[in-house]
């Protein structure tokens, strides 16, 4: 299965998407804000990167900002959120995100969402 990396500073969702996704078969990591995201990701380098937009200390957006410029960019990233205005989805899409994931999701349609980025 794929290697997923979460960042969200929401722990409780952190783990239980973490939790689930692990059961699923998918080797996990996670961070709880974007500066830590881009350390993981250098670190487990994963096949998908879902993040949150609000977050302490580097939002989602900053992380976007930094992770487009790294060696590590092909990673798809899908926004976990909120945060779902059009300007927002305009402002994620400039900086080339490949999904959206609305908060509250069910299990099935995060499933769906990876699956569409890991095809």
């Amino acid at each position: 299965m794929a290697k997923i990396l979460i960042i969200d500073d929401e722990v409780r969702l952190r783990e239980t998407i973490c939790e689930l996704l692990s059961f699923a078969g998918h080797d996990v990591s996670d961070a709880q804000n974007g500066m830590e995201g881009l350390e993981k990701v250098k670190l487990f380098i994963p096949d998908l990167i879902l993040c949150d937009i609000m977050m302490p200390i580097l939002d989602g957006y900053g992380f976007m900002e930094k992770h487009n410029i790294s060696d590590y960019s092909t990673i798809p990233v899908i926004f976990l959120t909120a945060k779902i205005e059009l300007k927002d989805q305009e402002k994620g899409n400039a900086l080339e995100i490949k999904g959206y994931l609305k908060k509250p999701f069910t299990f099935k349609e995060l499933k769906n969402s990876i699956e569409s980025q890991l095809l």
